[in-house]
């Protein structure tokens, strides 16, 4: 019974390529030569793309203009399926045929049709016919009579075995001798197995890449017919190419979309805007409105299927694990992941022995059989760069720190992504997924994480973004990985980020029917993240309805008295910083009382004596705002809160120290907080720059400008990088610089750094802050003052008094 082949693809080339499928079968025992045997071609598929995109550098290693840097080796072209291989071995074959070498090409997608187009190589180097008849009884071996008329040959040679992606079986079938160096010509293999194991030792590895945004613009313009686009058009190219990674199936399959009279997508800006609304869809559609002429298959199988065949080849060599792995990767962003998030406990748990058993050799075996296949890369990764900001993350725990990760090309993953919707194992992958992430909690605590928690922190945004609600279930398992990483954020000093992230995660809370108590975690951690970020207001709404949740909980737990007094003190803190004092020092004393009355949650009373006593100060009473301030600090070290808490207690009590006169105990003291916090803290936190703040404005009561400038100069602009302009951290910061150059006398210059202050107090709606607001104008009257305006300088400081 005859068997048929595996198909062969081509995947860069002109807009007149369509699917080959070589249908080659078993050798018949009869008197003549199979009729299977005989329509087995040798020659190269008339499918060489006119024109190779970006493969210049590949092209010159690999030589194509003569065979003498291919003869006597054997070269292995590999690569992920899609990535252009045989478009580059039939480039490389046109070349050495113009140059007068024969070319003799292999579909080696399956035994048989080795064994039949061997056997054609030897009848066309002189061998007899009979072969086929001696080699199907099993007398003679087909590779081994190639390989004699082979290396008998007296005119060069160049034999192609493409899209040999499984080496074990072709070997099993034919012998360890179907693969042969020789000094008569040269040997190019195709492969999606990059695997040195695999091949002879002394075989060249060439790998593949995807193509640069530039080379894949000028693929689509070729394909599309473009060769006179204007700037516009080649950028939206560039931009087309980048969105698809460069991988040159999925650009061929868009330029010959766009290229179609009725085509629905007609230029690139109008497919990629397609492709972010509905990625599937519309590479289905791209597909089947690229095939000339249809095949009997599937439109869909040149891109949604590509690389399922490497799954399913990879299943039956016994690794039933890939899809799996394949499936919960999709689920999370296209950055590096952590190979300790692979979790053998999770998998186990989600999708238990379906796949066989899982442990820690499982994994790994699966992750090196996608990595020889391509569709993974196993990397070591420092995130040295903030992934999601793009600015400078500098590696403050441990420069060293490097993680074993796991990279999946973004093309890939998004259409694994796509696989997974239309899949059944939906919702255990992204049970997986979650739980995996979750084991993130079990690492929390210590500096050396520091850099683990960066790589995994896409991956759970992607999780609060793209989590089905169909897995409400799993709903409650992100928020609690979230909290984990607000901490790590937070001492990251990623304000930024964390209230992103945090307001994402609220926005798609409705859909998954939430208990009150995740309710309050999700609306709590919004109010502080937007209390950290100054904005106000939405703060205060958001505090109010975490308070609503945990006074509202059924039954009066100690959790829910717990969370509803960290909820108050958080109100209190936003009206202390919105310049509600009376209100806010209403609260504080309220909830002071209640604590003292409440042993079991004394320890929260340090932040609310910490709270009340900041709201005294700003409201002049300092003597009683000194008490409440060393009574947090006592509180703060009785019950060992974290060095964060224990710098911030202490910073206020530095402060007050400050404005009662006493500046060499607020010096010293704010030295020590400093001390403290670059001990476990990156010197851009914002933390760390309010306490260098404090310290420079120390330096300019006691007279040294020069040196309170500097520092200050340098504070705004790490806190316009790492806060943002409008935040109420930075404008006090431009408003100092302003102050300081009223005292130089750089009139001009303080002047446009003090308007600029005002009009940001407007724009961010912090009017609210009089005293801050009032200070800012203050110093403008001031300048008009030293230009001599002082009629005009006296109307608007009796103004000012009277606000």
């Amino acid at each position: 019974m005859a068997r048929t082949s595996g198909p062969g693809q081509v995947n860069q080339a002109g807009r007149d390529q369509v699917v080959v499928r070589a249908d080659v079968a078993n050798v018949h025992l009869t008197d003549r030569p199979s009729p299977e045997f005989a329509r087995a071609s040798i020659a190269p598929p008339k499918l060489t793309p006119r024109r190779l995109h970006g493969r210049e550098a590949e092209l010159k290693e690999l030589g194509t203009q003569d065979l003498q840097q291919l003869r006597g080796e054997i070269t292995v072209l590999h690569g992920m399926g899609g990535i252009g291989k045989t478009a580059v071995a039939l480039t490389i074959a046109q070349a050495v045929r113009r140059g007068g070498a024969r070319v003799f090409w292999v579909q080696a997608s399956h035994p048989d049709s080795v064994m039949a187009t061997l056997h054609q190589i030897a009848v066309h180097l002189g061998g007899p016919e009979t072969l086929a008849r001696e080699v199907a009884a099993g007398r003679l071996n087909a590779a081994d009579m190639a390989w004699e008329a082979l290396h008998s040959s007296s005119r060069p040679w160049l034999l192609v075995f493409d899209s040999a992606d499984d080496p074990v079986e072709i070997e099993r079938e034919l012998g360890p001798g179907w693969l042969d160096a020789s000094a008569s010509g040269g040997v190019l293999v195709t492969t999606r197995h990059g695997s040195t194991d695999l091949w002879p030792a002394q075989a060249r590895m060439v790998r593949l890449e995807p193509l640069d945004p530039h080379s894949g613009a000028r693929m689509l313009l070729d394909l599309a017919d473009r060769g006179e686009a204007d700037s516009a058009e080649r950028e939206a190219a560039r931009a087309l190419s980048e969105r698809l990674g460069g991988i040159p199936l999925a650009l061929r399959l868009a330029g010959c979309c766009v290229s179609q009279p009725l085509s629905s997508l007609p230029d690139f800006a109008a497919f990629r805007s397609a492709l972010d609304r509905d990625f599937g869809n519309v590479v289905d559609h791209a597909a089947s409105a690229s095939l000339r002429p249809p095949t009997e298959d599937d439109a869909r199988s040149l891109v949604m299927r590509t690389w399922e065949v490497s799954l399913d080849a990879l299943e039956q060599q016994g690794i039933p694990h890939v899809r799996s792995i394949m499936r919960v990767l999709s689920c999370w962003a296209a950055r590096p992941v952590p190979l300790a998030l692979i979790s053998p406990k999770v998998f186990s748990r989600t999708h238990g022995a379906d796949d066989g058993p899982w442990d820690d050799l499982v994994v790994r075996r699966a992750l090196r059989a996608l990595s020889a296949v391509g569709l993974i890369d196993i990397v070591d990764e420092n995130p040295v760069t903030n992934p999601l900001e793009g600015e400078s993350f500098y590696q403050w725990a441990s420069d060293d720190q490097t993680h074993k990760c796991i990279v999946v090309h973004p093309l890939v993953s998004e259409v694994n992504a796509v696989q997974l919707e239309r899949s059944p194992d939906r919702t255990r992958s992204w049970e997986a997924a979650a739980r995996c992430l979750g084991s993130l909690r079990g690492v929390w605590g210590t500096k050396a994480t520091a850099s683990y928690w960066q790589l995994a922190l896409p991956h759970l945004m992607s999780m609060v973004d793209r989590l089905p609600v169909s897995c409400d279930g799993l709903f409650d398992t992100v928020v609690g990985t979230h909290t984990y990483l607000s901490r790590y954020l937070r001492m990251s000093g990623q304000y930024e980020t964390a209230y992103r992230s945090a307001m994402s995660l609220r926005g798609r809370m409705d859909g998954f029917r939430p208990s009150d108590r995740i309710r309050f975690a999700v609306e709590y951690n919004c109010a502080e993240w937007s209390w950290h970020m100054s904005h106000l207001e939405e703060a205060d709404a958001l505090a109010a309805e975490a308070c609503r949740l945990a006074e509202g909980s059924t039954g009066a737990s100690a959790a829910t008295r717990f969370q509803a007094f960290m909820a108050r003190e958080l109100s209190i803190a936003i009206h202390a910083e919105r310049g509600f004092l009376e209100s806010g020092e209403r609260m504080a004393r309220d909830l002071c009382r209640e604590i003292e009355e409440s042993p079991e949650f004394i320890q929260l009373g340090a932040q609310a004596h910490h709270h009340l006593a900041t709201i005294l100060r700003e409201s002049g009473r300092l003597k009683e705002a000194e008490q409440h301030s060393r009574r947090a600090v006592r509180l703060s070290e009785d019950f060992q809160f974290a060095p964060f808490t224990r710098a911030v207690i202490r910073h206020e009590l530095g402060v007050i120290l400050w404005h009662r006169g006493r500046l060499d105990q607020a010096r010293k003291l704010l030295v020590k907080v400093l001390r403290m916090q670059t001990g476990f803290l990156p010197p851009w936190h914002p933390s760390v720059l309010v306490t260098r703040y404090d310290l420079a404005s120390l330096h300019g009561i006691e007279g040294n400008l020069m040196r309170a400038l500097a520092e200050f100069v340098d504070i705004h602009l790490t806190e316009q990088d790492v806060l943002r302009k409008g935040h109420r951290n930075t404008l006090q910061t431009m408003h100092q610089i302003g102050q300081i150059l009223v005292e130089l006398g750089e009139l001009d210059q303080a002047e446009k750094t003090l308007r600029t202050v005002d009009e940001e107090y407007r724009t961010q709606r912090l009017q609210d802050r009089t005293a801050d607001v009032l200070s800012t104008r203050h110093e403008m009257v001031h300048i008009k003052a030293q230009r001599g305006q002082h009629s005009e300088a006296h109307r608007e400081w009796e103004q000012i008094l009277k606000e």
